[in-house]
């Protein structure tokens, strides 16, 4: 490696060191107010990641969040098992359908009131599922459900 010694050659270093300074001495962007989707007794929270039901947080897998997080973005719609594939294991990635029926089942579990006769988490048959949001609201999706879901890769999940 080659390090300059005319002090020409180190300027654009020094600015973007000064840059990156400042960027630190700047006061922190106030955190969003969390957009916290309803549905019938459950609360979902995206940014923190938490699942409410009549008030008790539920242990929901990152798996389990993650299909919820697209089915409530998409309400009313059929959201194929390829789709949920692709949305929530990533492109690419080949699972038995009975895998997502799986998932699904227990997601049921944890979050309608009788899971044998889902209100909520709909299955159609031979194409995959629809979320039904009767009993609460869910606000319009201002975002698409893969950019949320790329921040919860960096926090882990």
């Amino acid at each position: 490696m080659v390090i300059p010694t005319d002090p020409a050659a180190l300027e654009p270093l020094v600015l973007r060191l000064e840059e990156l300074i400042r960027a630190l001495r700047a006061p922190a962007a106030p955190r969003r107010a969390s957009p916290v989707l309803r549905f019938g007794a459950v609360e979902v929270d995206p940014f923190a990641l938490t699942v409410l039901r009549d008030g008790r947080r539920l242990p929901i897998t990152r798996t389990e969040f993650r299909l919820l997080y697209v089915l409530l973005h998409r309400p009313g719609q059929v959201v194929r098992r390829e789709e949920l594939l692709a949305e929530v294991w990533g492109p690419g990635v080949r699972f038995r359908s009975r895998a997502i029926d799986t998932h699904i089942a227990r997601l049921r579990q944890k979050l309608e009131a009788d899971a044998a006769n889902p209100r909520h988490i709909l299955t159609v048959p031979n194409l995959g599922y629809r979320f039904d949001p009767r009993d609460g609201s869910l606000p319009p999706a201002s975002t698409e459900p893969t950019e949320v879901l790329c921040d919860l890769d960096v926090v882990g999940l």
